[in-house]
């Protein structure tokens, strides 16, 4: 699972195997834990039910249920254009189109609970009855009050949902006001509904949901049914919008990004400080606006589709509900990219006005099932012609994520602590069990105070960040090396408030220099992160064996995609590294190359290639003996036992003048080669030389 839903994974097992989710949860957001009722649950919930019913191994099964319930849009989808006059063959087609989508399967890999595995297809259906209940339907009292039912499980299931159903409102109080003709039924449903919801969902309750937009408009909504006034509207509208910009709480962060994004015509201010804490954290990858160049990747084929049905469709729905919602999934895709799954239903519809010749759905078929398994081959086409499909991507690859998750259930204690940045801490409280002290849930206001001051204590002092351990009874810190290497509108520092990393924070430090903290030590180290703990008397120092963390390499990797490049693509990095250092006899760079290779288990021999390199600049007078040691110890513990190897560098230390070394490697080699009586003769003749 991904870092945002690893907490709905966990939760999600425990009901599997017949455990209650606590009330309190004592691993998240430690130490006083997280009232887990302030998250919509109901999810967890029914993965953990339905598999009790179905049994087998849980990750598997819990991999199928999220690629397979989002399928279930499909026959909803069908439906809702079926009662807007399509016919039904022609809307099985389209509806069936969603499981080749691109969009869609992005969200539906399996590999994550997200909310809307299961809201989205309960919505669906949602809009299928509200648009029965506005149509010609002989029942519509039962469809509206399916729709009612519908919409208070989507509220239960997604706190989006909110933010949808506020535009369902607007679009029928508008409707009401302008044609008197919504059913006064659906809509003491819907806004029964979301008053219901706001006043006895436990998550909702807490968000204060009984204030906010969608309560205010649907509030409006019933009055509408009986006073039709364009005032009604207006007062509505400029009410939700102040209630989403002034109350804070569980959506601030929503109406920050909102405000910030308006403010600064869509683009980052240079000045982090002139945007509020929650804007800095919450308008990042998945709630950008997208690119053009993400535009075409994923939705170019369906969008062209959609353009040439569109005044068709126009002319066919016009006056209902799904006209609205086109329109709307545009809007909220092109404020934040990550609803894109909305458009993808949204432009189905449109798209689908085509295939009322059976024909041509063959073809479109085809080219979206081309689409979608060439995806990685269309990104980099569009790439390579400076379109940005997406975001660049992270340090942390999965083997480094395995390894610390590993690391911290095999060498921490259960009860010991972790300080890490939000993205990390679900990984480390879901797998490795530990108490972490940040969420991966933005919508807690404290947990989003506790991620921002963690990101601004990493560029304090160090004495200031074990104050802040210290009030959160953590033993661990985890540090990251996109902490330092990401300048960017998404990096910690941006989040932090700063545009310069600070001279002795607490960051530069655990990066380049973990000898001069005094009360942290180095404990595990992966090609892009560290873990540091609290000093013991008796632990063993970890040495630094990655590329990223060693000053020498600074120049090297202090750009972020060189950075990027030599954790996501190693080989190709060291080969570069290696040809540009024998160009240029550039030692740290042959070093550097020398590094990744024993750590990425590139050919003895190519190591060995580089090894020679690095010793004929020592030879040369280009090259210290103490850059040449360490490059011969990596290689030796990689690729070790290699007694010739060792001899080399007994050698070359014995010239240079560090007998003690000298000997310590002499002998290694005799415990190899206990009978080499010349090996033992250059040791006994460099004991006599003087004391070690």
């Amino acid at each position: 699972m991904q870092g945002e839903t690893t907490q709905a994974y966990r939760y999600a097992r425990m009901v599997a195997e017949g455990e209650t989710i606590p009330d309190i949860d004592p691993l998240v957001m430690h130490p006083r834990g997280f009232p887990t009722g302030q998250n919509s649950i109901l999810e967890e919930y029914l993965a953990g039910w339905i598999h009790r019913l179905v049994g087998g191994d849980f990750d598997t099964f819990l991999t199928a249920f999220c690629r397979l319930l989002p399928l279930l849009c499909i026959p909803g989808l069908m439906l809702w254009m079926v009662s807007t006059g399509m016919p039904r063959t022609q809307a099985l087609m389209t509806a069936s189109l969603y499981a080749v989508l691109l969009p869609a399967l992005l969200r539906t890999r399996g590999e994550s609970l997200y909310r809307e595995t299961f809201a989205l297809p309960v919505m669906v259906f949602a809009a299928w009855s509200m648009e029965s209940a506005l149509g010609k339907s002989s029942r519509k009292t039962f469809y509206a009050a399916a729709a009612g039912a519908l919409l208070f499980v989507a509220l239960a299931a997604w706190k989006v949902t909110s933010f949808v159903s506020a535009l369902v409102f607007l679009y029928l109080l508008v409707r009401s006001v302008r044609r008197g003709d919504v059913p006064v039924p659906l809509a003491l449903s819907l806004s029964g509904a979301q008053i219901v919801a706001s006043l006895s969902l436990q998550h909702m309750r807490h968000d204060g949901a009984i204030t906010s937009p969608a309560s205010i408009l649907a509030v409006a909504l019933v009055i509408g049914c009986f006073v039709r006034s364009y005032w009604l509207v207006a007062g509505a509208s400029a009410a939700s919008v102040l209630s989403l910009l002034a109350f804070g709480g569980s959506a601030g962060h929503v109406g920050a990004v909102m405000l910030s994004k308006i403010r600064f015509l869509f683009s980052h201010p240079q000045d982090p400080t002139m945007l509020s804490p929650d804007a800095r954290l919450f308008w990042v990858s998945g709630y950008q606006t997208p690119t053009p160049g993400q535009m075409a990747w994923l939705f170019l084929p369906l969008a062209a589709a959609a353009c040439i049905a569109a005044r068709r469709f126009y002319q066919r729905r016009k006056g209902t509900l799904m006209i609205w919602f086109v329109a709307a999934s545009l809007g909220g895709y092109l404020v934040f990219e990550r609803l894109a799954v909305l458009l993808a239903l949204g432009l189905l519809p449109v798209a689908g006005e085509l295939l009322d010749r059976k024909w041509r759905f063959v073809p479109l078929l085809a080219v979206l099932v081309l689409q979608s398994a060439f995806a990685p081959r269309l990104a980099g086409a569009l790439s390579e012609l400076g379109a940005e499909v997406g975001s660049r991507g992270t340090l942390l690859t999965d083997r480094e994520l395995d390894d610390l998750v590993l690391w911290f259930g095999r060498d921490t204690e259960p009860d010991e602590a972790v300080l890490c940045f939000w993205h990390l801490s679900g990984l480390v409280s879901a797998y490795a069990e530990r108490p972490v002290v940040t969420h991966t849930f933005f919508e807690n206001e404290t947990n989003r105070e506790n991620v921002i001051t963690f990101a601004e204590q990493m560029f304090q002092p160090p004495d200031s960040l074990l104050s802040y351990m210290d009030r959160k009874r953590s033993r661990y810190v985890i540090y990251q090396a996109d902490f330092l290497l990401d300048r960017t509108s998404e990096g910690l520092l941006y989040l932090a408030g700063l545009t310069e990393v600070p001279r002795g924070c607490a960051a530069m430090s655990m990066h380049y220099a973990p000898d001069r903290l005094d009360s942290l030590e180095l404990v595990f180290e992966g090609p892009s992160l560290r873990v540091f703990g609290r000093r013991t008397a008796s632990a063993q120092p970890t040495r630094a064996r990655h590329v990223l963390f060693q000053p020498r390499y600074h120049d090297l990797f202090y750009d972020y995609s060189r950075a990027l490049a030599a954790v996501r693509d190693p080989r190709a990095t060291y080969h570069s590294l290696a040809s540009s250092g024998r160009r240029g006899s550039d030692p740290d760079m042959l070093s550097a190359s020398l590094l990744l290779m024993v750590n990425n288990d590139a050919p003895a021999d190519h190591a060995v290639a580089v090894l020679q390199e690095v010793v004929a600049l020592h030879l040369r007078g280009e090259y210290d003996i103490d850059y040449l040691r360490d490059d011969f110890l990596s290689y030796l513990e990689a690729y070790g036992p290699d007694v010739p190897a060792r001899l080399d560098l007994a050698r070359l230390l014995a010239v240079a003048g560090r007998r003690r070394e000298a000997a310590e490697q002499y002998r290694e080699v005799l415990r190899a080669r206990p009978s080499d009586d010349e090996v033992r003769a250059e040791l006994d003749a460099l004991l006599e030389d003087g004391p070690e």
